[in-house]
């Protein structure tokens, strides 16, 4: 079984952190996050995409801890 594209996983990345917040402090979320998506071949997956893999990562992850939609598409919730 393949895993799903990067965008794809980038996107059920961005899902997991807005479930996450509130569930502990940001600083906390953010580096269990970004150990994850590390361990997880996420980073290197947007790397290939993008060249700019950790940095990309990071962004949807601290768009997900505001709250926000990093693509606009209205999905911005709060819990």
């Amino acid at each position: 079984m393949s895993a799903p594209p990067p965008k794809v996983r980038l996107r059920l990345f961005w899902r997991a952190v807005m479930t996450a917040r509130g569930k502990s402090d940001d600083a906390n979320l953010r580096r269990q996050f970004l150990d994850r998506a590390r361990s997880s071949g996420l980073v290197a997956a947007v790397q290939e995409l993008s060249r700019r893999g950790e940095e990309d990562v990071m962004h949807v992850l601290n768009w997900a801890l505001r709250g926000r939609d990093p693509w606009g598409l209205k999905e911005s919730f709060d819990g």
